[in-house]
Protein backbone atom coordinates (compact mmCIF):
# COMPACT_ATOMS: atom_id res chain seq x y z
CA UNK A 1 0.00 0.00 0.00
CA UNK A 2 2.83 2.48 0.84
CA UNK A 3 4.38 1.76 -2.65
CA UNK A 4 1.03 2.65 -4.23
CA UNK A 5 0.70 6.06 -2.26
CA UNK A 6 4.58 6.98 -2.82
CA UNK A 7 3.70 6.22 -6.52
CA UNK A 8 0.57 8.38 -6.79
CA UNK A 9 2.40 11.07 -4.48
CA UNK A 10 5.12 11.07 -7.22
CA UNK A 11 2.54 11.33 -10.05
CA UNK A 12 1.00 13.83 -8.97
CA UNK A 13 4.11 16.32 -7.96
CA UNK A 14 5.44 15.48 -11.51
CA UNK A 15 1.92 16.48 -13.57
CA UNK A 16 2.64 20.14 -12.52
CA UNK A 17 6.29 20.42 -13.30
CA UNK A 18 5.51 18.43 -16.54
CA UNK A 19 2.49 21.02 -17.18
CA UNK A 20 4.66 24.26 -16.53
CA UNK A 21 7.23 22.72 -19.11
CA UNK A 22 4.66 21.89 -21.60
CA UNK A 23 3.28 25.80 -21.11
CA UNK A 24 7.18 26.96 -21.44
CA UNK A 25 7.16 25.00 -24.58
CA UNK A 26 4.40 26.35 -26.35
CA UNK A 27 5.19 29.70 -25.41
CA UNK A 28 8.52 29.66 -26.81
CA UNK A 29 6.90 28.36 -30.10
CA UNK A 30 4.13 31.26 -29.40
CA UNK A 31 6.83 34.03 -29.20
CA UNK A 32 8.57 32.59 -32.16
CA UNK A 33 5.11 33.15 -34.24
CA UNK A 34 4.31 36.78 -32.70
CA UNK A 35 7.92 37.76 -33.29
CA UNK A 36 7.48 36.64 -36.95
CA UNK A 37 4.14 37.62 -38.08
CA UNK A 38 4.88 40.76 -36.10
CA UNK A 39 8.43 41.60 -38.45
CA UNK A 40 5.12 41.53 -41.15
CA UNK A 41 2.80 43.17 -39.71
CA UNK A 42 1.67 46.80 -41.04
CA UNK A 43 0.47 48.64 -38.01
CA UNK A 44 -0.71 51.81 -39.72
CA UNK A 45 -2.13 49.97 -42.04
CA UNK A 46 -4.52 48.01 -39.38
CA UNK A 47 -5.15 51.43 -37.57
CA UNK A 48 -6.35 52.31 -40.95
CA UNK A 49 -9.17 49.66 -40.76
CA UNK A 50 -10.10 50.97 -37.71
CA UNK A 51 -10.88 54.74 -38.86
CA UNK A 52 -11.45 54.55 -42.39
CA UNK A 53 -15.21 53.02 -41.77
CA UNK A 54 -15.85 55.90 -39.45
CA UNK A 55 -14.69 58.88 -42.26
CA UNK A 56 -16.51 56.40 -44.49
CA UNK A 57 -19.49 56.37 -42.60
CA UNK A 58 -19.49 60.48 -41.96
CA UNK A 59 -19.58 61.07 -46.04
CA UNK A 60 -22.02 58.80 -46.32
CA UNK A 61 -24.41 60.89 -44.03
CA UNK A 62 -23.22 63.68 -46.20
CA UNK A 63 -20.55 64.71 -43.32
CA UNK A 64 -17.75 64.49 -46.13
CA UNK A 65 -13.83 65.74 -44.61
CA UNK A 66 -11.68 67.55 -46.52
CA UNK A 67 -8.39 65.71 -47.11
CA UNK A 68 -6.68 67.61 -44.40
CA UNK A 69 -9.14 66.68 -41.73
CA UNK A 70 -8.90 62.95 -42.96
CA UNK A 71 -4.83 63.58 -42.12
CA UNK A 72 -6.00 64.77 -38.75
CA UNK A 73 -7.81 62.42 -37.95
CA UNK A 74 -5.36 59.45 -39.45
CA UNK A 75 -2.54 60.48 -37.42
CA UNK A 76 -4.75 60.93 -34.26
CA UNK A 77 -5.82 57.44 -33.94
CA UNK A 78 -1.61 56.76 -35.01
CA UNK A 79 -0.66 58.65 -31.99
CA UNK A 80 -3.43 57.19 -29.81
CA UNK A 81 -3.13 53.60 -31.30
CA UNK A 82 0.62 52.44 -32.60
CA UNK A 83 2.02 52.21 -29.11
CA UNK A 84 -0.70 50.51 -26.97
CA UNK A 85 -2.19 48.30 -30.75
CA UNK A 86 1.28 46.99 -30.78
CA UNK A 87 2.26 45.91 -27.61
CA UNK A 88 -1.00 44.38 -27.28
CA UNK A 89 -0.05 42.27 -30.87
CA UNK A 90 3.41 41.47 -29.13
CA UNK A 91 1.77 40.06 -25.31
CA UNK A 92 -0.50 37.44 -27.53
CA UNK A 93 1.91 34.98 -27.12
CA UNK A 94 0.69 34.24 -23.62
CA UNK A 95 -3.12 33.86 -24.85
CA UNK A 96 -1.93 31.39 -27.57
CA UNK A 97 0.10 29.12 -24.90
CA UNK A 98 -3.03 28.84 -23.02
CA UNK A 99 -5.63 28.59 -25.89
CA UNK A 100 -3.74 26.27 -28.50
CA UNK A 101 -1.85 22.80 -27.92
CA UNK A 102 1.98 22.51 -28.70
CA UNK A 103 0.91 20.51 -31.83
CA UNK A 104 -1.48 23.95 -32.59
CA UNK A 105 1.20 26.49 -32.65
CA UNK A 106 3.53 24.82 -34.11
CA UNK A 107 1.48 24.29 -37.03
CA UNK A 108 0.51 27.92 -37.02
CA UNK A 109 4.19 28.83 -36.74
CA UNK A 110 4.91 26.33 -39.83
CA UNK A 111 1.83 27.78 -41.35
CA UNK A 112 3.02 31.57 -41.19
CA UNK A 113 6.49 30.83 -41.78
CA UNK A 114 5.90 29.00 -45.37
CA UNK A 115 6.13 30.58 -48.14
CA UNK A 116 1.97 30.64 -49.40
CA UNK A 117 0.64 30.22 -45.28
CA UNK A 118 2.73 33.82 -44.81
CA UNK A 119 1.77 35.71 -47.91
CA UNK A 120 -2.10 34.64 -47.14
CA UNK A 121 -1.89 35.99 -43.54
CA UNK A 122 -0.28 38.91 -44.99
CA UNK A 123 -3.48 39.44 -46.95
CA UNK A 124 -5.77 39.39 -44.49
CA UNK A 125 -6.30 43.00 -43.24
CA UNK A 126 -7.12 43.32 -47.24
CA UNK A 127 -9.64 40.64 -46.95
CA UNK A 128 -11.06 42.25 -43.64
CA UNK A 129 -10.84 45.52 -45.73
CA UNK A 130 -12.68 44.53 -48.65
CA UNK A 131 -15.31 42.97 -45.93
CA UNK A 132 -16.11 45.53 -43.83
CA UNK A 133 -18.11 47.87 -46.21
CA UNK A 134 -20.35 44.56 -46.49
CA UNK A 135 -20.44 44.04 -42.70
CA UNK A 136 -21.37 47.67 -42.08
CA UNK A 137 -24.57 47.28 -44.57
CA UNK A 138 -25.70 44.39 -42.87
CA UNK A 139 -25.55 46.21 -39.41
CA UNK A 140 -27.10 49.08 -40.62
CA UNK A 141 -30.14 46.83 -42.14
CA UNK A 142 -30.64 45.05 -39.21
CA UNK A 143 -29.84 47.26 -36.26
CA UNK A 144 -32.88 49.16 -36.82
CA UNK A 145 -35.25 45.61 -36.30
CA UNK A 146 -32.73 45.12 -33.39
CA UNK A 147 -33.00 48.06 -31.36
CA UNK A 148 -36.68 47.88 -30.62
CA UNK A 149 -35.80 44.23 -29.28
CA UNK A 150 -32.52 45.36 -27.32
CA UNK A 151 -34.03 47.64 -25.75
CA UNK A 152 -37.40 45.80 -24.65
CA UNK A 153 -34.50 43.30 -23.33
CA UNK A 154 -32.49 45.36 -21.59
CA UNK A 155 -35.66 46.91 -20.05
CA UNK A 156 -37.75 44.01 -18.62
CA UNK A 157 -36.99 43.09 -15.57
CA UNK A 158 -34.51 40.22 -14.92
CA UNK A 159 -35.76 36.98 -14.80
CA UNK A 160 -34.77 34.82 -11.68
CA UNK A 161 -32.06 32.27 -12.14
Amino acid sequence: MRFITGAALALCLALPAHAETDREARLAVARDYVEASMADTNIQEFIRQIWQPMVQQMAANRQALSPAQVADIEALFSEELTAPLTEVMRRQDENLADLLTLEELTALHDFYTSEHGGEVMRKMPRLAQAQQPMISAVLQDAMPRMMPRIEEITTRAPKAD
